[in-house]
């Protein structure tokens, strides 16, 4: 019984990765070029943005719960190694780091940050574009972490 709720739980922590991911590579490829060439009516503008927002809201939440649920497990089984702890420990951070790209984007209040040469790296990838490329470091370090798991466990 435990192996089929694990795996309903991994596969809607990828499902929601997916969403979030293809969503925004749809949203960078497609949607954005379309509004600023002002194809799409207004309307149809922020529909969008409404529901994607919601949809990724959505996936951020189920991230959280089945990937606190699988790293509990994960930690707690013979595969927990500290290579697989380190970049688990990785994946947490970028992840997070998505999320606060989100949280900040969504902010009514923006702060005005030094123009160092940091902040004007991040502001030429933009926000869509580093959710982008975090979630797909992120999604190689999930590939990585199922490595690292068959790995131990053929070991053992």
């Amino acid at each position: 019984m435990s192996d089929y709720f694990f795996l309903i739980v991994g596969w809607l922590h990828a499902m929601a990765a997916v969403a979030w991911l293809g969503g925004s590579i749809f949203y960078w490829l497609v949607l954005r070029p379309a509004i600023r060439s002002r194809l799409i009516p207004e309307p149809v503008t922020r529909f969008a943005g409404s529901e994607f927002n919601q949809l990724v809201t959505l996936s951020m939440w189920i991230l959280v719960i089945t990937g606190g649920v699988l790293m509990f497990n994960r930690l707690s089984g013979p595969s927990a190694s500290l290579p697989y702890g380190a970049t688990l420990g990785l994946k947490i951070l970028l992840s997070a780091w998505m999320f606060f790209l989100v949280a900040g984007r969504r902010s009514k209040r923006r702060t005005q940050f030094p123009q160092g040469p940091f902040r004007r790296a991040v502001n030429a990838l933009g926000h869509i574009n580093m959710t982008i490329v975090l979630g797909a470091i992120v999604f190689l370090l999930s590939d990585t972490l199922r490595m690292l798991v068959e790995r131990q466990l053929g070991n053992n």
